[in-house]
């Protein structure tokens, strides 16, 4: 617990969902914590919240949008004018849309969130990272078991496929972590990937059919029974294996590596670890 008190955890996208439930496991432990959200009332409800049940007033609000470059810059900024170092980075935050969409930068808003954004946050936050001891980032996937990574459909040039384009979107984001992995670990900066599991958020609430692709969209009950509100009890479930990844001390020195939603560690899709790939993803 002392250890921990003295650590310095930013979770994007700590609002709601997953993140709010990894933030609230964090928040026990006692660690200066920042999430960030991109609204503001929902965000302070959010940090009253974790203040309330867990006794923390080492939490603190950074309102920020993930989705744009611009975005992106500026969230680093407000957060490093909070601190000093950042002994934990989780890129959590993470988009899936029903239709087809493009950011202010005129990118797929999946690559926009899902790859460009834990990059570049990653990137502008370094010299803060690098100011810890044994610092390490953590990429939250999504989706199923870890698929193959078509570098020509990077941002669904071959069409757009609802949830098999987030899939898409999160294995190019398992490469680029991969490549990441590499090029920081000199600097003393471990990167990992972490999956959590299915679980019933505002994101999987959200999904309409038409984010099924083909005959899948006859299974939109069944996927709307599989996601319905249940409280927070699965994104509770789900948050454990984030939870773990930035606390436990079996992740020190650790890097380029793919945990399960068991904190197991697994291997991700050949394509992952392909320099070709992930030269196509940087």
């Amino acid at each position: 617990m002392n250890e921990q008190e003295n650590r310095t955890v930013v979770i994007t996208g700590g609002t709601g969902g997953i993140g709010f439930q990894s933030a609230l496991g964090i928040a026990k432990t006692g660690a200066h914590l920042l999430i960030t959200g991109r609204n503001r009332q929902r965000g302070e409800a959010a940090l009253q919240r974790i203040i309330d049940e867990t006794g923390n007033g080492g939490v603190e609000l950074v309102v920020g949008d993930v989705s744009s470059i611009e975005g992106i810059d500026g969230l680093a900024l407000a957060l490093v004018e909070r601190v000093e170092h950042i002994d934990v980075l989780v890129n959590n935050a993470g988009y899936m849309g029903s239709a087809p969409a493009s950011s202010d930068d005129g990118l797929e808003t999946h690559f926009a969130v899902n790859v460009l954004a834990p990059w570049r946050l990653t990137r502008a936050l370094l010299p803060a990272l690098k100011a810890a001891d044994d610092a390490r980032v953590l990429n939250i996937t999504g989706g199923d078991k870890p698929a193959a990574i078509d570098p020509d459909n990077l941002q669904a040039e071959k069409g757009f496929r609802g949830l098999m384009t987030y899939q898409h979107s999160k294995s190019a984001m398992e490469a680029m972590s991969m490549a990441l992995a590499e090029k920081l670990e000199h600097e003393g900066v471990t990167v990992n990937v972490l999956f959590p599991g299915r679980a019933s958020t505002a994101m999987t609430g959200s999904m309409s059919p038409s984010a099924l692709p083909g005959f899948m969209k006859l299974m939109y009950p069944l996927f709307r029974l599989l996601f319905k509100d249940d409280g927070g009890k699965s994104a509770e479930k789900a948050a454990r294996s984030t939870i773990w990844g930035a606390t436990s001390s079996e992740l020190d020195g650790v890097t380029g590596r793919y945990f399960d939603t068991n904190a197991k560690e697994q291997k991700l899709h050949p394509t992952a670890y392909d320099p070709r790939v992930q030269d196509s993803i940087l």
